[in-house]
């Protein structure tokens, strides 16, 4: 039998990070150039104890303490650094096809 154990509390971290970056590349395409994404505690639609939870995953008892303050956050920095990656890259791919039609 194969023992999985519990991720870490900072791997749950890193994946709410890296949800949210991943999130902010994508609404680069959608979101007005020049504005700040809009402050929210929803992560994925989900509310901050239903993010957790999603984190969480089906890992045995309750998410761990914090995690529940602490992924929005974490979630809303990836937000924002996949949001600026984005937007330069679709800057970037608007002048190769400006260059190259």
């Amino acid at each position: 039998m194969v023992h999985v154990s519990a991720p870490t509390y900072e791997q749950l971290l890193d994946e709410a990070w890296e949800l949210g970056r991943a999130d902010g590349r994508f609404a680069a395409a959608f979101e007005p150039a020049g504005q700040a994404p809009a402050r929210t505690d929803r992560c994925l639609g989900r509310v901050p104890e239903a993010f957790a939870r999603l984190l969480w995953d089906d890992a045995s008892g309750s998410p761990p303490s914090g995690l529940e303050l602490n992924a929005p956050l974490w979630y809303a920095s990836g937000f924002a650094e996949g949001l600026a990656v984005g937007r330069a890259d679709v800057g970037r791919r608007l002048t190769f096809r400006r260059v190259f039609s």
